[in-house]
């Protein structure tokens, strides 16, 4: 190095020093913002868990972005904001306490971080323990950190567990209010029902739940002989469902596919009674936690003609511990 390379490297170094300065400078201010935006978005997302806690939907809203959605683990798309009016219409009785663990965030922009974690609902009267993942995105605006979005994802549970979910299925039960209904929901029965009893119970490797039904005409048809029905309950390996066979002594048989929604289980029917005609329809089952279970028929066609609904009251007869 020559002298002459001195005054050049004094001259260079005061532009180094104050890049290196202004670059931790910088730095050191970008990681106070990140853990000042890390506390916020925390705060927030601890709000949210509390709003759904206590039904505040008004909190609930006020924590999305105007055109945040969900997308559940089922594929199901719903606007954040709209999900307020499930929240506050819900019986708080039913209102289960969600506990959500292994939380991650991360910022992948300005403005933008994703908030991830599992959630764990508890055991309800109708359905057992159950975990899922969630994604969460949390966006900047003027009035704080929001929520754009939601993915959900189930952590897989096997057909066993998910089966375990009818347990409360199990007895024996008589039905009351049968009837067809003229006018839908509500409305008084137009003709008299059958008598329906119903026995519930497992298979010795509790891979089925085995329903026996004893259907007794009503009088006014002059049909003296009750008729068997069977149903099959258990997983389904091929379709990964729940699925249900049932068999009817005057030769008629059907199955169907369930799935637990919310409060109550769904089981898409279809049947080919004794005289080759088929019908369709949607059962719905909603257990109360105790001895009673509502159960609504919705036909969705018999042949080629749609018929009412019908809606019947499953009362548990005493000896047989609610689950």
């Amino acid at each position: 190095m020559g002298r002459t390379d001195v005054p050049r490297l004094l001259c260079r170094f005061p532009l180094v020093a104050t890049l290196a300065a202004t670059a931790a400078f910088t730095a050191t201010v970008g990681r106070a913002q990140t853990a000042e935006d890390e506390k916020a978005i925390r705060a927030a997302s601890a709000a949210y868990q509390q709003a759904l806690d206590r039904g505040d939907g008004k909190a609930l809203a006020a924590l999305w972005t105007a055109d945040g959605d969900i997308v559940d683990g089922d594929g199901n798309l719903t606007k954040g904001r709209d999900t307020v009016s499930i929240v506050t219409e819900a019986d708080p009785a039913s209102r289960q306490q969600l506990r959500i663990r292994d939380l991650r965030l991360r910022f992948i922009a300005p403005g933008v971080a994703i908030e991830d974690g599992i959630v764990e609902l508890p055991q309800s009267a109708s359905s057992a323990a159950s975990a899922g993942r969630f994604s969460a995105t949390w966006v900047k605006q003027s009035d704080g950190w929001k929520l754009a979005g939601v993915r959900e994802s189930q952590i897989g549970r096997s057909g066993a567990e998910q089966l375990q979910d009818l347990d409360w299925m199990v007895g024996d039960w008589n039905v009351e209010d049968a009837g067809t209904q003229a006018g839908g929901t509500g409305s008084k029965p137009t003709t008299e029902g059958p008598t329906i009893e119903v026995m519930v119970r497992w298979n010795a490797n509790r891979t089925y739940l085995l329903r026996d039904m004893k259907i007794t005409p009503p009088a006014a048809t002059g049909q003296a002989v009750p008729i068997q029905v069977s149903q099959r309950i258990g997983w389904d390996p091929l379709s990964h469902q729940i699925r249900s066979w049932v068999f009817s002594a005057d030769g008629g048989h059907g199955e169907a596919f369930w799935r637990h929604d919310g409060d109550s289980w769904v089981a898409r029917t279809t049947a080919v009674l004794p005289d080759g005609s088929q019908t369709s329809s949607i059962n719905v089952y909603t257990y109360d936690g105790k001895d009673r279970c509502t159960w609504q028929s919705l036909h969705t066609h018999a042949g080629s003609e749609h018929l009412p609904p019908v809606n019947m009251t499953l009362i548990r007869k005493p000896g047989r511990t609610t689950p």
